[in-house]
């Protein structure tokens, strides 16, 4: 899902930001680490495509891992 938005390098450092982070490897990342994640991607979203459309992302993001 990143990918597309961030492109494959920045995609890929921020997966191992959220990682590192939340004290994980990527597999086990969990709907118990989307505050991490949203924490992680925001100022990175910010910067690449406005806060109204990270808004919107991190929305769908959640709901994404609640399904």
């Amino acid at each position: 899902m990143l990918t597309p938005l961030l492109g494959p390098h920045t995609a890929k450092r921020a997966l191992a930001m959220i990682c590192k982070r939340a004290g994980k490897d990527a597999a086990e990342l969990g709907l118990d680490d989307l505050e991490v994640t949203q924490t992680t991607l925001r100022p990175m979203l910010r910067t690449l495509i406005g806060n109204e459309v990270t808004v919107r992302v991190l929305a769908d993001l959640g709901a994404e891992e609640a399904s």
